[in-house]
């Protein structure tokens, strides 16, 4: 029979009438079908275990009486529950873990991802539970006991290829026994617990999905789905029906929060569609996100995303001129500095890139070492907007409307880049243009009737 995994974030675990929600949907979703579950910490809990693991190391909070308060924060939760306080077990090793970061004064990665871990172990055992006590046989499994494998990159791991076989071995059938598994965690070949990355559940669930083979893996928040854009900054925004696997790591990777980008990968392998729906709404249908689409919707604008608080890099200089290697040395440069760039944009003579506010301090010092060969110009503040839709870029007068719209609400374009993809357009403007300029396309581009 058809599997499906459910994945559900920390809003839709958040607290005892949250679980309640799950749990009721779990079991309307098994009556149709077995499943498997994937499930966040309680929301607010990793950042929480964060900053205790970095005060204790710091001293400035005491780890017994912080961790007594976040205990207590899940021990409401199991009381109004109704269950055993054992699902909090996980808890007890941790006091000692954290008296050795305090008298150490020392935090290491591994010792992070360790203290991190808790949050989802507690979470799977409650949902576990509560599914137990409606009388669903259920078991909760933390990912490394589940089969996830990883190389010992702590606080962002990367999954081995032994995991596929191992999480099909491990698991229980879900047609007997519900697993609930910890997202976001894995473990070494060695044992070491370690973690995806933030937002890593939803790579979990991707994991989990094409482990176990599944049909569907929804992703279960407190959004409706995919909006045309983030209904924060336009109210306006709709959630979108359908979308590919290419529009939506587009989307992913310029800011659209509702997916981690990393979820894609292990379902466009497997050719696993993934549907976004909220636990607050379970009878809206959310958004699908497939492998192809209708070439009939092909060419029209589907989304915006803004990445704000980015920084141009500009690099101006002749040497460029018929100049062989001068864009590898900029490269070699910023590799060695370990800088990602989103975007790029490069004429004769110059080379503007986009690159992330983390990457702050390490830009400062690529910036004086590539003034050795060029002029260098940093301007912080500015937003990337991407405009995406599957073939846009392949309907004559697409990049023409899209400007248009852009220079109608007085914004000023300062970087365009248009790269392979035939999906996506993006280009950069001031921080305080982007507001301006997204609510702008999306009422020309996709609330009008040429959208």
């Amino acid at each position: 029979m058809a599997l499906r995994v459910l994945k559900f974030g920390g809003t839709s675990v958040g607290s005892a009438e949250a679980i309640r929600r799950t749990v009721a949907l779990v079991a309307h979703a098994r009556a149709a079908g077995p499943v498997a579950v994937v499930v966040s910490a309680m929301s607010g809990v990793t950042d929480r275990l964060l900053a205790l693991a970095e005060g204790a190391r710091a001293r400035t909070l005491d780890p017994e009486a912080t961790l007594d308060a976040l205990v207590k924060h899940h021990q409401a939760a199991v009381a109004s529950l109704g269950l055993e306080s054992e699902v909090l077990a996980p808890f007890d090793g941790l006091r000692e873990v954290l008296r050795g970061v305090w008298l150490l004064r020392e935090l290491t990665a591994r010792s992070r991802d360790f203290i991190v871990s808790h949050g989802e172990m507690v979470s799977a055992r409650m949902v576990a539970a509560t599914l137990r006590q409606s009388g669903i046989g259920s078991v909760a499994l933390d990912g490394w006991d589940a089969g996830i494998v990883t190389d010992e990159n702590f606080g962002s791991a990367a999954v081995l290829p032994a995991t596929w076989d191992r999480v099909a071995g491990r698991v229980p059938d879900p047609a007997t026994t519900l697993p609930v598994i910890t997202g976001f965690l894995g473990g070494t070949a060695s044992g070491e617990r370690t973690t995806l990355g933030r937002g890593g559940s939803d790579y979990s669930a991707a994991i989990v999905g094409r482990a176990l083979r599944a049909t569907e893996i929804q992703i279960w928040t407190d959004v409706s789905g995919i909006y045309t854009t983030d209904p924060r900054l336009v109210p306006r925004a709709v959630a979108i029906p359908e979308l590919t696997f290419e529009e939506a790591a587009e989307l992913a990777f310029f800011g659209a929060k509702v997916i981690h980008p990393k979820t894609i990968e292990p379902a466009v392998q497997a050719g696993i569609p993934v549907r976004v729906l909220n636990t607050f709404a379970p009878d809206h249908p959310g958004t699908l996100i497939v492998g192809t689409a209708d070439r009939r919707a092909a060419g029209r604008v589907t989304a915006l995303t803004v990445k704000k608080n980015q920084t141009i890099l500009t690099l101006d200089s002749t040497r460029m001129l018929a100049a062989e290697g001068w864009l590898s040395r900029v490269f070699e440069t910023l590799a060695r500095c370990r800088i990602s760039v989103d975007t790029i944009a490069t004429s004769e003579v110059s080379v503007c890139l986009t690159v992330e506010p983390r990457y702050s301090d390490a830009l400062d010092r690529a910036a004086k070492e590539l003034e050795a060969v060029a002029h260098v110009r940093l301007l912080p503040g500015r937003s990337i907007v991407c405009v995406v839709g599957l073939g846009m870029r392949e309907r004559p007068g697409t990049a023409a409307r899209i400007f248009a719209s852009v220079d109608r609400a007085g914004v000023n374009v300062e970087m365009i880049s248009m790269g392979a993809s035939a999906i996506n357009i993006a280009f950069v403007v001031r921080d305080d243009d982007a507001q301006r300029a997204l609510d702008a396309l999306h009422r020309d581009l996709i609330e009008g009737v040429d959208a």
